[in-house]
């Protein structure tokens, strides 16, 4: 009789076409098969989904898969699907009577993967249990999400301990590219894990990939900066622009100058997005100038450039998005454009996420007060409002602050790494907490050698 490892690496052959396993996937998928609670950490190009997905179709029962974006799931699906795996995604974009049809088949054990936004979750399980479903394993993806001082903090992942529950408790695979210790630690405890549960971090360095700053005296500078090493780079890049509007105007200057670029936001249509991923894939579009949605699940392996125009809030948004380049492991470019202004917006958007408490009293106190105040800061309120519920007494204000205080220290991370004098792949790899024992490239040691 062949090991539970054996039938998941025929079924990895099978189903998937690989020959076998990447590094620590087999570990991750061993604990999973014995029925442990797994957190698994896994850096771009590290191979996550496989991870759930393989002991889905080995124990042949519903695993129930949590994916905080649309695109993602119905990209996964999709993929699943083509190769004879029966999955299926419930979200918004489908009517009343095909949600109704993937619970029927979910509950009847017609499914082995359905994927669900946390949103929707609590009435998923509820539906299931209904009908007399249940799931036999949990996955959540993007498990960062979970922390609500996080980068990416969303705050319906806060109730999956509770369906977890409501499910029986079965075994819960979490799943993120980027988790410092503490961020993990608090991972596992939101998810009630158990004291047999396994935590298998990758290493975070990826050798072909070099880390450079350029600096820029202002927006024209950057410019022709950018133009300049677009056309430099022979092969696929990805250029990350913090608003649409600017993606936009870049994608725009760098057509006019004879580079294959096109925008992709999410101000496009589903049909525009998904004509320039499908020419992206297809080679006829060299750049893509994207927001931070793009390249959620997309796999295109041979990306040789991830540029920034400026800097993201987050160490983790930054190693999670110039983690797209050189998956195929060839050597490829992560560039950040720097100028001292550029930590200006960040700081101004955390004003905005998180205006101050005596504005915010005020207006939920008095409403009539809203029309005085930028829609930025009464959508501020409103948010807050729903979550602190400042209309049952007192407002205890302690994890908002902790979120502030969290978020501000990860910008004044992401500017001294743009900033530092010394080893960049070595700050980056300090704050995930990991050592470098030697750097395989970025800019300021290759001056220093």
């Amino acid at each position: 009789m062949s090991s539970p490892l054996a039938l998941a690496r025929n079924l990895l052959q099978s189903s998937f076409g690989h020959s076998d396993f990447r590094p620590l996937q087999s570990r991750i998928i061993h604990h999973v098969l014995c029925g442990r609670d797994v957190l698994a950490v896994l850096p771009t190009g590290g191979g996550k989904s496989l991870c759930f997905q393989i002991p889905a179709l080995a124990t042949d029962r519903l695993t129930v898969v949590v994916s905080p974006l649309i695109a993602l799931m119905e990209d996964q699906v999709g993929a699943l699907t083509a190769r004879g795996v029966a999955a299926a995604a419930l979200n918004s974009t489908h009517d009343v009577a095909t949600q109704a049809a993937i619970i029927a088949d979910a509950a009847a054990g017609r499914l082995r993967l359905l994927y669900v936004s946390p949103e929707r979750l609590p009435r998923c399980a509820d539906e299931l249990l209904a009908r007399g479903g249940n799931a036999s394993r949990l996955a959540v993806d993007e498990a960062h999400c979970i922390v609500e001082w996080g980068h990416d903090f969303r705050p319906s992942y806060r109730v999956l301990r509770r369906v977890r529950e409501t499910l029986g408790n079965p075994p819960c695979i979490a799943l993120t590219g980027t988790a410092t210790p503490e961020v993990r630690r608090a991972i596992t405890g939101s998810l009630g894990f158990r004291d047999d549960a396994r935590e298998i971090v990758g290493s975070f360095d990826r050798p072909n990939l070099k880390f450079e700053v350029i600096a820029v005296s202002g927006r024209d500078d950057r410019l022709a900066r950018l133009i300049a090493l677009a056309r430099a780079t022979q092969g696929a890049a990805i250029v990350y622009a913090p608003t649409r509007g600017l993606v936009e105007g870049i994608a725009r200057v760098l057509f006019e100058n004879g580079v294959a670029a096109a925008p992709y936001h999410a101000g496009m249509t589903p049909s525009e997005r998904s004509g320039v991923l499908q020419r992206f894939l297809a080679d006829e579009v060299r750049i893509v100038v994207a927001t931070c949605a793009f390249g959620m699940g997309i796999d295109k392996a041979t990306v040789r450039l991830v540029a920034h125009w400026t800097m993201p809030a987050t160490p983790e948004s930054y190693y999670q998005e110039a983690g797209r380049a050189g998956r195929d492991r060839a050597p490829a470019r992560c560039v950040l454009f720097h100028h001292p202004g550029d930590v200006v917006l960040p700081r101004r958007q955390l004003a905005t996420t998180f205006p101050p408490e005596r504005v915010l009293e005020r207006l939920w106190r008095d409403p009539s007060l809203r029309a005085r105040q930028p829609a930025s800061v009464v959508a501020a309120a409103d948010r807050l409002s729903a979550e602190l519920r400042p209309d049952r007494g007192p407002v205890n204000w302690s994890a908002v602050r902790r979120r502030r205080r969290e978020a501000g220290r990860r910008i004044d991370a992401m500017a001294g790494y743009a900033r530092t004098s010394r080893c960049r792949r070595r700050a980056l790899l300090e704050w995930f907490g990991e050592r470098l024992e030697r750097c395989s490239g970025c800019d300021r040691c290759a001056r220093a050698r």
